[in-house]
């Protein structure tokens, strides 16, 4: 095995050209430790502020958190973790997994690709595999195609794909922003029954949509566009398979409040942005306090340890950007929560707004017209289980094959939803 460690500083820019496989982690250590399994494999150069790695084997790295990919091409499969800075990569040849990375931009995968917590944008220009991505804190975009299929979910601001298959999208649309889809095959797309957007869809065979509260046709036929709410977003659909637009519902799991029953909405927004803010508080708080006590118990066992100060200073500097890096994160997060709890309540106001406005104009038409028969409530519906992603682009492809007839895939819709364990 060969192995090689160079002292860097916290925010290197590296070039990686592995012939085998590829696994990067990112650590507290201003350091670059690059090993493979056959000598002679290795080389590792620095040229003022950037170090190039090259390996003809498979190459396991350890670099700064802060570090940044500037040129990454693997012949083999790529694993990327915790690198904080810019992540760029040329060419993998085989799979990619990208997970709590900076901003991204990729050129080439000829595998597949997954991702999770891009503390940034995500840029991609093409994927021969499938895509599935989750978390981007910025906007999401494929330049070129998709070959297989995508899978998208909780992307912060702009997004925009094309998938020769099918692709699957989880939204909560933000206002200004505009998310366009294009799939070759079916495309199944999830959003908040509170969402405020304007939706398109320009082309499709068939349409379905399952929003809760909507006056819309049974079976809307492509280009057709309509609005939720006051249309603060963009929504554009296009396949050339099947649509199905579906309504989900979110819990903002905020904890127990305790309201009185006459106050209004504004009050009320306001009392839970209020709690939610110091149980957020409460949290930072609590691990502030949980990381002055390691701090404090280190330095005990450092003293207790006899270790020379030189290496004790190391120690405790490296527990302290870890403290720190926890802590930025932390803040990150609580900030990300708290703009996400702000604009669901925003969402719910104008939802409560439009609510109260309908319910007046049905006052006043009730009592404009003389009382004809008497009103009964409605009976309650059966709870039904929900239809699994798959299940339903299942039943849309056999639906675009031509196997099942549109009544036949409602059909078989409506019997699985109402199917229970």
């Amino acid at each position: 095995m060969e192995k090689v460690s160079l002292k860097t500083t916290d925010t290197p820019n590296i070039r990686l050209d592995i012939k085998g496989n590829l696994k990067v982690n990112g650590w507290t250590n201003s350091e670059v430790i690059a090993s493979c399994p056959t000598k002679d494999n290795l080389q590792v150069e620095e040229d003022a502020d950037l170090i190039t790695i090259r390996c003809d084997s498979d190459c396991t790295i350890k670099v700064p958190y802060g570090s940044s990919l500037i040129d990454v091409q693997v012949s083999g499969n790529g694993s990327i973790k915790s690198v904080e800075g810019a992540v760029k990569v040329e060419n993998v040849n085989g799979n990619l997994t990208l997970r709590s990375v900076g901003s991204s931009k990729i050129s080439v995968i000829h595998g597949n690709l997954i991702v999770k917590n891009i503390s940034g944008s995500l840029v991609l220009q093409a994927v021969k595999g499938n895509v599935n991505a989750k978390d981007v804190q910025g906007d999401f975009k494929v330049e070129d195609t998709i070959t297989g299929n995508l899978k998208l979910s909780d992307v912060d601001n702009n997004a925009s794909a094309s998938a020769n298959g099918n692709a699957t999208i989880h939204l909560d649309p933000s206002p200004g922003h505009t998310y366009t889809f294009k799939a070759k095959g079916n495309i199944a797309c999830y959003i908040p029954t509170d969402a405020s957007t304007n939706v398109e869809i320009p082309e499709a065979s068939n349409i379905f949509i399952k929003i809760p509260e909507t006056d819309l046709p049974s079976q809307p036929k492509a280009p057709y566009n309509f609005l939720l709410g006051e249309g603060d977003a963009i929504l554009n659909l296009s396949a050339g398979g099947n649509v199905y637009l579906s309504g989900q519902f979110e819990d903002l799991n905020f904890g127990e409040f305790e309201f009185d029953i006459d106050e209004d909405f504004e009050d009320l927004s306001l009392a839970i942005e209020e709690q939610v803010l110091q149980q957020m508080e409460a949290q930072m708080d609590n691990l502030e306090a949980e990381l002055d006590l390691q701090m404090a118990n280190i330095t005990r066992n450092i003293e207790i340890s006899g270790i020379s100060p030189e290496k004790a200073e190391k120690i405790v500097e490296k527990t302290r950007r870890a403290s720190e890096r926890a802590n930025k994160k932390a803040q990150e997060k609580m900030k990300r929560a708290q703009d996400k709890m702000q604009r669901k309540l925003e969402a719910a106001r104008r939802r409560a707004e439009r609510k109260a406005k309908a319910a007046e104009r049905a006052a006043r038409d009730r009592r404009r017209r003389p009382e004809t028969y008497k009103w009964s409530p409605p009976k309650p519906e059966p709870v039904q289980e929900p239809v699994t992603d798959d299940e339903r682009l299942l039943i849309l492809e056999m639906l675009e094959q031509g196997s099942i007839s549109i009544d036949e895939a409602e059909q078989l819709l409506k019997a699985l939803e109402s199917t229970t364990d």
